[in-house]
């Protein structure tokens, strides 16, 4: 953990390197020409996926895509490693961190055989999110059948010369890769909030709350034109083009050896057994995963984005698109938003739509339960405002899903929200990579899927509501004096009222407020 005060010196020397950047917003510093174009392979049609898939959507439209909520860690795990073992010809996937603990080496360990058997696949994850600096990973690279390319990088791997690349560059590598997204053989999709690491499945000293969507149907070629334009785009490296260590010890041989060994040691794990005990891959190949139906659309940010083009209509970027939606919302209005700034124009927004008669609810983080001091300064600005307005307000604690979580894991664990979901009306959700703030909507690259459906729509509403529950987030309020007031209840269902935010130390609330000053609310 970061000593305050140096947060607060790095906070600033970040805000003065954001004034003084103006490093080159097209030039990735590395030659183009070792990154051949490929394009999605045409989708499996004689597997048990494919069938399964045939099964569940018949009788459809061919119009219409199916939904399938993912809202806690093992499940979400489970689909994943269930559609990699059931690929037959393509994986695509891309993400903003990959990292290399369990769920990072058994997804991998699932990838490696996916391609031995002779599955294509192809690996795009961003450079800022996930450090690329293990050399195994060019053994992997290496594979006939994989690929693996990283978003937006700098040449430098480590130390002085990356710090130094990263100052030189920073009007291009301060657009990050956000998006989640999972492709298999063209027939299915998992989208949403979550990152491959142990604490978006559930295992980990801190879990975040998050969701995804399993989507199959209409919506699949959207993604492999989506996952194209990112996987060929100008930003996209190929890994070997990095300076990264390699020696001869990392052959594939001796990295299927490792992968055998890791498999083996998994044996018995929280995840394996979730596997084990999972159904999920007889019933999607028996077309028996409840999927809800109706029209969808992936939302997504052009890659352009990331070299910080200002041709780029505003038409184009799913935070415009969202709000022109969220304008026309006539009933009810829930948000879950791990980074919440609305702005000015937000909160005249939804304590616009308070006025015509719409019901707002926003959750996001506490103090407490967030990891960016300066996220909650900005936020914690327009939290009078919004209640004023009579928008509803809560904050997670960092106590929430305990009791869900030890069901599996030992240990305790502290939550924080990390799911960006829209809840509009009667028949609209969204699950997706957006957070409501400068830095989603203007800087990085985000994904999420837009779905019309009523069912779809009430689960997501009914998640929420599990979300902001007393045992689970504190409902801000305004006491009769106009000051902040934060509402919950114990184990025993006992109220509790705070005065100042819960469970922080003096340091962080003046740190989260000194920061708050800073005038970089589009950045982060």
């Amino acid at each position: 953990m970061t000593p305050a005060p140096v947060a607060l010196l790095l906070s600033l020397m970040s805000f003065l390197a954001l004034l003084s950047g103006c490093g080159d917003s097209t030039d990735t510093g590395m030659a183009v020409q070792n990154r051949p174009v490929t394009t999605s392979l045409k989708p499996a049609s004689d597997s048990r996926l494919a069938e399964g898939i045939r099964d569940a959507a018949t009788g459809k439209s061919e119009k219409l895509s199916g939904f399938y909520l993912l809202d806690d860690g093992l499940s979400a795990f489970v689909a994943r490693a269930v559609l990699i073992e059931e690929s037959t010809v393509s994986l695509d996937l891309k993400y903003y961190i990959y990292e290399d603990d369990s769920v990072g080496r058994l997804l991998t360990s699932l990838l490696l055989k996916a391609a031995d058997r002779g599955v294509r696949v192809r690996l795009l994850v961003d450079d800022l999110g996930t450090r690329v600096v293990n050399p195994w990973i060019l053994a992997l690279d290496r594979h006939p059948n994989m690929q693996i390319r990283v978003f937006n990088p700098v040449e430098g791997r480590s130390g002085v010369k990356r710090a130094l690349e990263q100052a030189a560059n920073l009007g291009r590598i301060n657009h990050r890769m956000h998006n989640k997204l999972l492709v298999a053989d063209g027939l299915a999709m998992i989208t949403g909030g979550r990152n491959i690491a142990d604490g978006y499945f559930s295992k980990s000293s801190v879990e975040f709350l998050d969701v995804d969507v399993l989507a199959i149907g209409e919506v699949l070629p959207q993604s492999g034109q989506i996952f194209d334009s990112y996987w060929n785009s100008l930003v996209s490296v190929q890994v070997s083009e990095l300076l990264i260590a390699d020696d001869d010890a990392h052959t594939l041989e001796e990295l299927r050896k490792r992968t055998k060994k890791l498999l083996k040691d998994e044996e018995g794990s929280e995840f394996t057994r979730a596997l084990e005990q999972s159904r999920m891959a007889a019933e999607l190949s028996s077309g028996k995963i409840p999927f809800n139906w109706g029209e969808a659309k992936l939302l997504a940010d052009p890659p352009q984005k990331a070299l910080g083009e200002d041709n780029i209509p505003r038409e184009a970027y799913p935070g415009f698109q969202l709000e022109e939606i969220i304008r026309d919302t006539e009933e009810r209005l829930n948000i879950s938003s791990a980074y919440f700034i609305p702005g000015v124009i937000g909160a005249d927004l939804f304590t616009g739509l308070e006025k015509r008669g719409v019901s707002v609810g926003i959750l996001t983080n506490s103090l407490s339960s967030n990891d960016v001091a300066i996220v909650h300064g900005a936020y914690a600005r327009y939290r009078k405002r919004l209640l004023r307005g009579d928008v509803d307000l809560w904050e997670l604690r960092t106590v929430a899903g305990e009791e869900r979580r030890k069901k599996w894991f030992r240990g305790d664990s502290k939550a924080t929200l990390h799911a960006k979901t829209f809840v509009m009306d009667r028949d609209l959700g969204f699950v997706g990579s957006i957070n409501l703030d400068g830095r989603s909507l203007l800087q990085n690259t985000e994904i999420g899927l837009l779905m019309e459906n009523a069912e779809i729509n009430q689960q997501l509403h009914e998640l929420f509501g599990e979300w902001v529950a007393p045992d689970s987030a504190w409902a801000v309020k305004l006491s009769d004096s106009g000051k902040l007031e934060w509402h919950a209840e114990d184990e025993d269902g006992k109220a509790i009222v705070e005065h100042k935010d819960p469970e922080t130390t003096l340091w962080q609330r003046i740190l989260s407020w000194l920061l708050s000053w800073l005038p970089i609310e589009s950045q982060i």
